[in-house]
């Protein structure tokens, strides 16, 4: 046992349990918001999935407001309930194809040709009794030469079509030879995914349809009711003291349009977070995009009993021997807290990070005040308390 985890433990902690990074969930065994936050995102996500028109919700909130721990709620405790199968994308790039990469490799190349290949199996052999004495690996080694990987692509692309997951010819190849060739490289690359390379798995200008089969093929893949994509933050879109260059520009509102197209058309979700300078440049760029999201969520700030029941949830995390509540914080430690920190939920948890630390290598014993606190926020924030 370390020293540090033993000063931790003589204050009622098995762990420090506030992320450093102050971003992401850290080791909550569930994830909770407070009662408002809650009970107003349930509702608009409720209102979204009965509507018939696009299923889109923008998250808006300054750096810190807990954006990316909202998505992974989202993420996490609601889009389940309602049988959607989310995608998670931090910072993704605007370009189309970029998400096209990013969503194909998180789900991993060959557990798409396996999956796309059993769904497509007895369609695509004229015995099919063999589906179930042959394995997808002994399939891929049986293509041995390029007329057998001929035969196969062609076979899969009938399969493809009369599934209705694609209609356009080069598309159907493009997609057959994702399964075909996963023998050959059992992964995604970024360039399998940029439009006219040598290699590209993309049919050259024809994108959008294509993730529009990649949309489905993943919905049918995962037995969902619908697909999510959880965007945190288009990358550049919003960056203190940087513009997107027309190209970049046209890129982004190019991406969302389609994305939000596919929303419309598609069970596909679109999930948005983004600073209010973002919101305001989309708004600049293409005032029509804005108007497609059905809902626009703005993060309120943390009042007192929100900041302490936020502290309360990431300590009963880490409690022992019986401990709960603000342990091993005074009931009123927050009290004493600048309130620009005490209503960011960031600057807040690095507060609750810093301060754990300091007493647990200091030797404090509980409970420990806010003047700990003070002094905590004091070291980080020393001459940016109003920023």
């Amino acid at each position: 046992m370390t020293n540090t985890v033993s000063q931790l433990q003589r204050l009622g902690l098995s762990r420090n349990p506030f992320p450093p990074a102050t971003t992401g969930t850290g080791f909550l065994e569930k994830l909770s918001l407070p009662e408002s936050w809650e009970t107003d995102l349930r509702r608009r996500i409720g209102e979204l999935a009965e509507s018939e028109g696009d299923k889109a919700l923008v998250i808006e909130g300054g750096y810190g407001a807990g954006k990316t721990f909202i998505l992974r709620w989202i993420e996490a405790e609601v889009l389940p309930g309602y049988r959607i199968k989310p995608f998670f994308f931090e910072n993704p790039g605007v370009a189309f194809y970029d998400l096209a990469n990013r969503l194909m490799r998180q789900v991993g190349r060959y557990e798409v040709a396996k999956a796309l290949w059993e769904m497509l199996y007895p369609d695509s052999l004229e015995d099919r009794q063999t589906l179930f004495s042959l394995e997808f690996g002994q399939w891929l080694a049986s293509l041995d030469n390029r007329a057998s990987r001929n035969k196969a692509i062609q076979s899969l692309s009938a399969a493809l079509e009369s599934h209705g997951l694609a209609e356009d010819e080069e598309i159907l190849n493009k997609l057959s030879r994702l399964i075909v060739e996963t023998g050959e490289r059992p992964y995604f690359e970024y360039r399998d995914f940029v439009p006219r390379g040598n290699r590209s798995l993309v049919a050259e200008q024809e994108e959008p349809a294509y993730f529009q089969s990649l949309v489905k093929i993943l919905q049918r893949i995962t037995d969902a009711d619908g697909i999510a994509f959880l965007l945190d933050e288009f990358e550049d879109v919003a960056l203190p003291g940087r513009r997107l260059n027309k190209s970049q520009a046209a890129s982004y509102v190019s991406t969302l349009r389609r994305l939000l197209d596919f929303a419309h058309s598609e069970q596909l979700w679109v999930i948005l977070s983004t600073t209010p300078e973002g919101f305001k440049r989309t708004a600049e760029l293409d005032e029509s995009l804005i108007q497609r999201f059905g809902h626009r969520y703005e993060i309120p700030q943390l009042d007192a009993d929100d900041a302490y029941w936020m502290v309360k949830q990431r300590l009963n995390s880490a409690h022992i021997n019986g401990h709960e509540g603000m342990h091993p914080f005074s009931d009123d430690a927050l009290d004493m807290l600048n309130e620009t920190s005490r209503s960011s939920p960031r600057r807040l948890t690095k507060i609750m990070w810093h301060a754990t630390g300091l007493a647990a290598k200091r030797g404090d014993n509980p409970p420990l005040t806010g003047a700990l606190l003070q002094a905590a926020e004091a070291e980080l924030f020393s001459g940016a308390l109003e920023g």
